[in-house]
C-alpha cells in the first residue's frame, strides 16, 4: 500500500543520485540535482537554489567544475551541505587537497574519481530553482577511480552500489 504525499518535504523516500562537489572558484557545494543533457556537444545540466552563495558564484564567474568523489567521502559531502560558503570556508573546512586549478580558476580536488570542467551556456529559471546548463569543455579521469560511487537518498542518507557487473553486447534477432 501506498502512502501519498503533496510535496517533496513530506515524503522520506530514497532516491538515490550520484552526488558530486561542485566548485565554483574556492567554494564548494554538494550538487545531487544534475544529470547530462547532451552528448554532442557534451553539455551537463546542475540545479542550484536561488538562495544559495553558490547561485551567485555562478551567475558572476559561469562556470564550474563537478567533482566526483567516491562514497568514502560522505561525511564530508553532508557536513559541506550544512554550512554556507559565504560564511566559511569550505573548502578549507573540507580537508580535501586540491590537485590545481582549471582554466577559469575552478578547483580540481584531487580525491576525484573524475571532474567535469563547464563553461555555463544558458540557464532555466524554474520554481526555487535556477538549471545551470553548461557546455563540459574538458573531463579529467582519475587513474585510481574508485569502485564504490557515492548516492545520496536525501536527509543525510549516503550508499553506493554493492555489485557491478558488465553485460556484453548482444544483437537482438
Amino acid at each position: 500500500m501506498f502512502k501519498t504525499y503533496d510535496t517533496l518535504e513530506q515524503a522520506t523516500h530514497a532516491q538515490p543520485r550520484v552526488t558530486a562537489l561542485l566548485a565554483c572558484q574556492d567554494n564548494l557545494m554538494p550538487a545531487s540535482w544534475h544529470m547530462p543533457i547532451s552528448k554532442s556537444p557534451f553539455r551537463y545540466a546542475v540545479a542550484v537554489r536561488e538562495e544559495n552563495y553558490t547561485h551567485a558564484l555562478l551567475e558572476k564567474h559561469r562556470s564550474f567544475t563537478l567533482n566526483f568523489l567516491p562514497f568514502d567521502h560522505y561525511e564530508t559531502i553532508n557536513i559541506l551541505g550544512k554550512i554556507h560558503g559565504d560564511s566559511e570556508d569550505k573548502l578549507a573546512k573540507s580537508g580535501l587537497k586540491v590537485e590545481g586549478k582549471d582554466s577559469h580558476e575552478n578547483v580540481l580536488l584531487s580525491a576525484s574519481d573524475f571532474i567535469y570542467e563547464c563553461k555555463v551556456c544558458d540557464t532555466y529559471k524554474n520554481g526555487d530553482h535556477t538549471i545551470f546548463i553548461a557546455d563540459v569543455t574538458k573531463i579529467y579521469v582519475n587513474d585510481k577511480q574508485s569502485e564504490k560511487p557515492m548516492l545520496f537518498s536525501g536527509r543525510g542518507k549516503y550508499g553506493t552500489v554493492e555489485e557491478t557487473f558488465t553485460l556484453s553486447k548482444r544483437s537482438i534477432k
